[in-house]
């Protein structure tokens, strides 16, 4: 039992240590990474939501499209101009969009659609009827703005304030015969609580389910980053054991070359590949023999001058020593040279 305990203790002390080398690995920077993982995980998720504001920017406009030949049919200028606000809200956040500004763009939408809904709610020339019960359901798309492009909390105020709003239009607007009856009636008691339990229901889903899937995007982007970072610790080892090669090649092809230089082979010169680590060693070592052959070379010239300017000294020497020796006259002829200078004389 002690023996499985401390062998489970010895495999998580070692899974910390590649994870602390990794993470260390991520925050130094790599010339193989290019831009880090997190810096690619955030341009990702910005590129989500811009394309998801894309998305319900363009369905909000071709609804306020849809709505424009309605309203200038009804001849309605509160309606004409709803619908013209709400496209001129959209082209503003379509510039904001434009510059990445997401969080300004979803308030604007849920601007266009809460003030869609309200001025039709408001403006009924007959008051509120039965008919414009279900105009309170496209106040859910709001809540779905709120929670798919702001943090997903936010879809409970969107949803309070939903509430409230249908609460105080039933209650403050002017009704219908028809709607005081339904209220009226035993209907009532529906008629309120399922616009109101339809938003709460609404928010609590899109809530949870908004983060579960965020939950999902965090664990696929670190199992991505692990990924990244495995084949990164992959590619370093590899690069490692290249470098190492590299290195035990070049040295003992330098090592070669070092001891025919050393038995007195001259032409021993080093041929490392440019892309080997110790080229430039291997041009040092080259540019070093050739020097030291030419110091030779020059050595053995010396030498040899040396030599020659010993025979010619030793020549000159011997030719000076021989023409300062006497003339030594035979002891037979005691008076050869005398007879010579008589008959010079006579001569």
């Amino acid at each position: 039992m002690v023996q499985s305990s401390s062998y489970v203790a010895c495999s998580l002390l070692q899974k910390e240590r590649i994870i602390m080398r990794l993470v260390s690995m991520e925050s130094s920077p790599n010339p193989l990474s290019g831009a880090t993982t997190n810096r690619g995980i955030v341009v990702r998720e910005e590129t989500r939501r811009k394309q998801v504001v894309s998305a319900i920017l363009l369905v909000i406009v071709l609804f306020q499209l849809i709505q424009l030949p309605g309203a200038i049919l009804m001849h309605s200028f509160m309606a004409i101009g709803t619908v013209l606000l709400g496209l001129a809200l959209c082209g503003v956040a379509m510039i904001f969009n434009q510059f990445g500004r997401v969080t300004v763009v979803s308030l604007l939408l849920i601007l266009v659609v809460d003030l869609g809904c309200g001025l039709m709610l408001l403006t009924s020339p007959m008051g509120l009827d039965v008919g414009d019960l279900p105009v309170f359901d496209v106040l859910l798309i709001s809540e779905l703005i709120a929670v798919s492009l702001l943090p997903a909390v936010s879809v409970f105020p969107v949803a309070l304030s939903n509430i409230l709003f249908i609460l105080a239009v039933l209650a403050l607007m002017p009704r219908t015969p028809a709607l005081n009856m339904m209220l009226a009636s035993d209907m009532a008691y529906n008629t309120i609580i399922q616009p109101v339990s339809l938003q709460i229901v609404v928010a609590v889903v899109s809530y949870i389910w908004v983060r579960s899937a965020l939950r999902a995007i965090a664990r696929a982007d670190r199992a991505e980053e692990i990924a990244q970072l495995q084949r990164r610790e992959a590619e370093l080892l590899r690069l490692e054991a290249e470098r190492t090669r590299q290195l035990d090649m070049g040295s003992e092809h330098l090592l070669q070359v070092l001891v025919r230089a050393a038995n007195g082979d001259r032409t021993a010169r080093a041929n490392l590949p440019p892309d080997n680590l110790l080229w430039r060693v291997g041009n040092g070592l080259n540019l070093l023999l050739t020097r030291l052959r030419r110091a030779s070379q020059t050595e053995y010239e010396m030498q040899q001058l040396r030599e020659a300017n010993a025979q010619l000294t030793q020549r000159a020497y011997e030719t000076k020593m021989a023409s300062q020796q006497p003339v030594r006259t035979s002891p037979l002829y005691p008076n050869q040279a005398g007879g010579s200078g008589i008959n010079k004389e006579r001569v």
